[in-house]
């Protein structure tokens, strides 16, 4: 009987093990500033590549608000504490058919987004989407610099 429950238990304990480490996660790992980001999707509504930056509930609720006409079910605003963090969103235009790399680097005076170039194929896509990435950054005083 003592065989077979330690048998059990080191069953038991592989199976929780090796589910973990299967779990991939669809955030990308945050920076050294703490830029996380918290959302891409494909659909923005917006016809020109936008970078709009978010310091209260809101403005947030406003975008969900534009962004949500065409959904249905829309999506919901994430809970963003706005006393200690702020958002940043890309909005891609009508020919950008993959999501942007941002990475965030700061100044004395400026918070500076660079957008770093994707390796995607060139292959013309026949869907008409203008994607958006929405990130998750510590609040600054800092104005915001976009380097392209």
């Amino acid at each position: 009987m003592f065989k077979y429950s330690i048998c059990f238990f080191l069953v038991v304990l592989i199976q929780l093990n090796s589910c973990k480490s299967t779990a991939q996660s669809n955030f990308q790992e945050s920076n050294d500033l703490g830029m996380e980001l918290l959302l891409n999707e494909n659909y923005s509504g917006f016809e020109h590549e936008e970078y709009i930056l978010i310091k209260n509930q809101k403005e947030l609720n406003a975008f969900y608000g534009k962004i949500n006409r065409t959904r249905k079910p829309g999506l919901t605003p994430p809970s963003i504490d706005f006393t200690t963090e702020m958002v940043l969103i890309w909005c891609g235009n009508s020919s950008a058919s993959s999501f942007a790399n941002l990475k965030l680097s700061e100044d004395e005076n400026f918070l500076e987004i660079h957008k770093l170039k994707s390796k995607t194929s060139k292959e013309e896509s026949k869907l008409v989407v203008s994607p958006f990435s929405m990130y998750k950054l510590p609040l600054s005083a800092k104005s915001l610099k976009i380097e392209k």
